[in-house]
C-alpha cells in the first residue's frame, strides 16, 4: 500500500507545483512586461522565454509539493519553502540586472515599480497557496473522515 500512497502524492504534488507554476508563469510574465514598459525597455518577451520560467517554477515548486502531499508532518513545510523563496530570490537577481540596463529612474517610475514589485510578491506568495492548498488537498493516508452524528462540537476546527 506504500506504494499507492507515494503515487497519489506524486500525482497530487506533480498537479499542484504544476497549476501553481503555470498560474504564477503566466501572472509574473505579464506583470515583467508591464515593469519593462514603466522603465521604458524592450517589453517583448518569447514563448520560449516564458515557458522556460512556467518549468523552472514547477521544477522549483515540486519536491516540497510532493512532499506535502506525502506528509501531514512539519518537515515537507521546510521543503516547500526552501523552493518557494529560491523562485523570488532568483527573480530579484534576473530583475537587478535586468533593470539596471535601461536605469536611471525617475522618482515617478521608480513610485509605479515599487507597486509593481509588491504585486510580484503577491503574485509569489499567490503561487504558493495554491501550491499548498492543491497539495494538501486529499486526505491523510489511512484517514478517514468521520460522518457527521460522530463530531462534536469544534470537531471540524483544526
Amino acid at each position: 500500500m506504500d506504494g499507492h500512497r507515494l503515487v497519489q502524492a506524486v500525482v497530487r504534488g506533480t498537479a499542484a507545483a504544476v497549476t501553481g507554476g503555470l498560474v504564477g508563469a503566466a501572472l509574473t510574465r505579464a506583470l515583467m512586461r508591464v515593469i519593462m514598459l514603466v522603465a521604458d525597455g524592450n517589453p517583448g518577451f518569447t514563448w520560449t522565454g516564458t515557458a522556460f520560467i512556467a518549468i523552472f517554477y514547477v521544477v522549483f515548486l515540486l519536491p516540497g509539493a510532493v512532499a506535502l502531499a506525502w506528509s501531514r508532518a512539519r518537515w515537507p513545510l521546510f521543503l516547500f519553502g526552501l523552493g518557494a523563496v529560491a523562485i523570488p530570490v532568483q527573480a530579484s537577481g534576473i530583475a537587478t540586472t535586468d533593470l539596471e540596463a535601461v536605469g536611471p529612474f525617475s522618482p515617478g517610475q521608480w513610485a509605479v515599480l515599487v507597486l509593481l514589485f509588491l504585486g510580484m510578491a503577491g503574485v509569489y506568495a499567490l503561487q504558493a497557496a495554491i501550491v499548498f492548498r492543491v497539495a494538501r488537498s486529499g486526505r491523510p493516508y489511512g484517514e478517514r473522515q468521520p460522518t457527521a452524528p460522530l463530531l462534536g462540537a469544534g470537531a471540524g476546527e483544526h
